[in-house]
């Protein structure tokens, strides 16, 4: 190589580097900004829904109070009303403590207006004189029981009720709210409410005060509690519906603000920046790399053939066009722009390939999450309905339990007027008196001479239990038999002065408040709570009928999902692909119930929107500097002019390179015959500009394959787990015809090419080290592997994109049938020239002789070989019929 040709060179490689610092920045900053635009729309909507969710767990909060307060306002009335009327009601220490085992309650007292504690259950820290207990001295001038309120004395909380006995007394209610605080800790504490929103992948949200700045929540329990300020958060930033950079802890976070005027909060949406660059890192490295390939080739590949021209300066070439003092190298020029042409495609097919596979990971991965959280949400609320279920039952089985043992007691109470007065003090509908026959004896209600009925299918038989000797029933909530509204009945046996059993009560619960608590847990109201990024929503489909069970278009309820565009193989648990619905198209993730599919979908034109403005961004940058090179290396001095001539005869070619005549007339060197199936590597020195460019390739090609293999056998050391490369590796992905597969498949492809290049290096390296007969065997293995890699390859590729493989190895079976009777020919013709190809028995060019006929061969078709003999005659020759090959590519 000449000094001029080094020096070209070693400029070309230095403006090979520019490039790709210069397209690395290009590529970081454009998907960086693609990466933050897509989480502040993701940010940006879960923080709308802030406000909403606080409000609905607000609400939520007050309805379980409500609920709790009304409980223990009845049974602080109740204890009055028996006061009032009960004959044998004592205001002793004995009787409270009675009254608080029979109403589940911490503490009854009795309390006079001045504050003077009469009687009492259990010793209390309250000195009820003191203003802080006024609230329970409104019963005095109200009538009405008083409204609950909390006093904290030492480390003992309690919650307090009054009802009025008369001008002078109360009884008090003084109760733990462990209870009501754990349900309120469920549903309304920032934990609750922030600690299943999740932003991104990894991304959590988080409460910091407004007032000290102290964190109201965080992920990490430590932190609740501490100075955000000391923790590295910006309090300028602090700013309702801002979006920006925040640091905690050293960590930076993109971010959305949402501040909370009520709850003297705000609110932070963040996503981790290494959650941004993870994703964006692998797409601008793997365009990079295409990049780098593209460049590299170009630029030796002109190098090679600058060089291959030194060797024949003083011939006539026309390579050179003067323009002024520049020479266009028109060889360099004609070569190099395909390449620049190609390699620009390239770029541009790859880029949107990595965008593609880029923004539907990220969304599958999204969609499965919220899926699962949809699921455990369900699985919460379960639990949730049985212990609200069970809490409503306890308490409205208390109050049927106080109604039994206040007309126990006193049995002149039995009148209607007596049982109105006592429903409306315990909260109830109406009560019912039962005889030990099960006949109705009086009640409050607008039923008459009512019989317990015979038949187990009838809604009141449950009842006949009280009968035979168990204490009480708590019949679920169902619509009334009679009047056909909701209604709960709870039943208790009522006692004769004896102890002896004389009967039962019944009362009649509308158990609207529970309906209400209920209403939240049930599907629906979770689908519709649930906003996924992007525009999507959430659905369910029947399992029995595959109709809309719900949907947010509330005229497709109850419609049938297949008649509306859905596929039979979308009805599965874990389905992770396109859905369409009414001729739109979603992506979806899906999770099974025992009753209905679920679906978690976002808009395809909301994923997809930014995939061709940034591929084709990416392939104009790389265009510009590729075209950049191509000039660069098309321009220059003469060669004529930079060297001196070498007056020197051309060698014969001798060796493994040869020269042969293509059927366009032109003549190119290649490898000899003999060399082709030796285990000899040609030397580099030998080889044509064409044939160091494939192997360049080559070496790139396989240097990507290794990279592929070892992040495969290493993938849970070099990915996180929510990497889009592990995504796809662990097959979490619908078997179709998509990115994934297409992703998966060069990745297996990839593998099995390293470990058979591998394999075939181990076994060249063996038949050098034997005889003969060992090398013999190396090749045969080696030729086996090669062909079952290929097999194994493609039926897994096929597998992966959803071909019934079982299948199709039956419809092998048909399809060997088929050729066996009318396509056998054909198809043999097809399979010879693959294995031509395949074992590169001869290729275009070479000299070859079958069976009499000698000449070059034109072509390797399809079905059919050509080959031109030194009279220009062209002899067609069946693939199947090539045999006995003489091939005489030498010199």
């Amino acid at each position: 190589m000449s000094k001029q040709l080094r020096q070209k060179a070693v400029c070309m490689f230095v403006i090979e580097a520019v490039c790709m610092v210069l397209l690395g920045i290009f590529l970081t900053v454009m998907q960086t900004r693609l990466s933050v635009r897509n989480q502040y729309e993701n940010t940006k909507e879960k923080i709308g829904q802030m406000e909403e969710l606080i409000e609905n767990a607000d609400a939520a909060a007050a309805q379980n109070t409500a609920s709790y307060d009304e409980v223990y306002r009845s049974k602080a009335a109740s204890v009055a009303y028996m006061a009032k009327k009960d004959a044998g009601f004592t205001y002793t220490d004995g009787k409270m403590k009675e009254l608080s085992e029979r109403l589940d309650v911490s503490n009854v007292l009795i309390v006079d207006k001045d504050g003077t504690v009469l009687a009492k259950a259990a010793d209390t820290e309250a000195d009820f004189r003191f203003a802080r207990y006024n609230q329970l001295r409104t019963v005095f001038s109200s009538g009405e029981p008083s409204e609950a309120f909390e006093v904290v004395t030492g480390e003992k909380t309690r919650r307090y009720y009054g009802a009025k006995i008369d001008g002078q007394r109360e009884a008090v209610i003084e109760q733990d709210p462990a209870q009501l605080h754990k349900i309120q800790e469920d549903t309304s504490s920032w934990r609750s409410m922030l600690g299943n929103v999740n932003v991104g992948l990894n991304g959590f949200t988080f409460a910091v005060s407004s007032q000290d700045y102290t964190f109201l929540y965080h992920p990490d329990e430590q932190m609740i509690g501490q100075d955000s300020l000391n923790a590295g958060l910006d309090v300028e930033e602090l700013e309702d519906n801002n979006y920006t950079w925040l640091t905690v802890n050293g960590e930076r976070f993109y971010s959305g603000v949402k501040k909370i005027d009520g709850d003297n909060a705000y609110v932070i949406c963040a996503v981790p920046e290494k959650e941004i660059i993870s994703s964006r890192n692998i797409t601008v490295g793997i365009v990079l790399f295409i990049f780098f390939s593209v460049i590299t080739v170009l630029i030796v590949y002109a190098l090679l053939i600058m060089q291959e021209q030194e060797s024949r300066i003083g011939e006539e070439t026309g390579d050179f066009k003067a323009y002024g003092k520049l020479y266009y190298n028109k060889a360099v020029g004609k070569k190099i722009s395909a390449l620049t042409l190609v390699g620009t495609v390239l770029i541009l097919t790859v880029s949107f390939f990595m965008q593609t596979l880029f923004s539907l990971s990220l969304r599958s991965m999204s969609n499965k999450r919220q899926a699962e959280e949809v699921q455990k949400t369900l699985e919460r609320n379960a639990e949730d309905v049985k212990l609200l279920t069970d809490q409503y039952n306890e308490r409205y089985l208390n109050k049927c339990q106080t109604a039994s043992y206040i007309l126990s007691r006193n049995p002149e109470l039995r009148t209607r007027e007596e049982l109105s007065e006592l429903s409306r003090v315990l909260g109830v509908e109406f009560i019912l008196l039962f005889d030990n026959e099960g006949r109705e004896t009086v009640s409050d209600s607008s039923y008459v001479n009512f019989q317990i009925s015979s038949d187990p299918s009838d809604q009141s038989y449950e009842f006949r239990k009280l009968l035979n000797g168990v204490e009480y029933v708590v019949q679920e909530a169902q619509p009334d038999e009679l009047s056909g509204e909701y209604h709960q009945y709870i039943g208790s046996v009522l006692l004769d002065e004896n102890g002896v059993a004389d009967g039962f009560v019944q009362v009649s619960v509308v158990p609207g408040k529970l309906e209400e608590a209920l209403t939240a847990t049930k599907l629906p109201n979770v689908l519709s709570g649930i906003k996924p990024s992007g525009g999507g929503f959430t659905f369910a489909v029947n399992k029995e009928d595959l109709t809309f069970f719900w949907h947010p278009d509330k005229r497709l309820i109850g419609k049938s999902a297949v008649e509306h565009g859905m596929a039979e193989n979308q009805f599965l648990d874990g389905y992770c692909d396109y859905i369409t619905i009414d001729n739109q198209k979603y992506y979806g993730a899906s999770l099974e119930t025992d009753t209905d599919y679920i679906y978690v979908v976002t808009p395809e034109s909301s994923l997809m929107g930014s995939r061709l403005p940034i591929a084709l961004a990416s392939a104009g940058a790389s265009l510009i500097c590729l075209v950049l090179v191509t000039l660069i290396l098309s321009f220059g001095r003469h060669m004529e002019t930079a060297v001196e001539k070498d007056e020197k005869e051309e060698e014969e070619d001798e060796g493994q390179m040869v020269k042969v005549i293509m059927p366009d007339g032109s003549v190119r060197r290649t490898e000899s015959a003999a060399s082709r199936w030796s285990n000899m590597t040609i030397k580099w020195e030998d080889k044509t500009p064409g044939e160091r460019i494939g192997a360049i390739l080559k070496g790139l090609l396989s240097l990507f394959a290794l990279a592929i293999c070892a992040a495969i056998v290493f993938k849970d050391r070099f990915f996180d787990k929510d990497s889009i490369f592990l995504y796809v590796i662990n097959g979490d992905w619908e078997r179709n015809v998509n990115v994934f597969a297409i992703t998966a498949s060069i990745m297996i492809i990839c593998a099995a090419a390293v470990i058979v290049i591998v394999l075939h290096e181990i076994l060249r390296l063996l038949s050098k080290s034997l005889g003969a007969r060992g090398e013999t065997v190396c090749r045969l293995i080696s030729s086996f592997i090669k062909y079952v890699s290929v097999i194994a390859v493609l039926y897994y590729c096929f597998a992966l994109f959803g071909v019934d493989t079982g299948t199709l190895l039956a419809s092998a079976g048909i399809l060997s049938l088929v050729i066996g009777l009318g396509a056998k020919t054909l198809v043999s013709d097809i399979l010879a020239g693959l294995f031509i190809i395949f074992e590169g028995e001869f290729q275009v060019g070479d000299i070859v002789t079958i069976g009499d006929w000698r000449g070059t061969v034109q072509e390797i078709g399809v079905r059919t070989t050509k080959i031109m003999d030194a009279g220009q005659n062209v002899k067609v020759i069946s693939n199947s019929d090539v045999n006995g090959v003489i091939n005489m590519t030498r010199k």
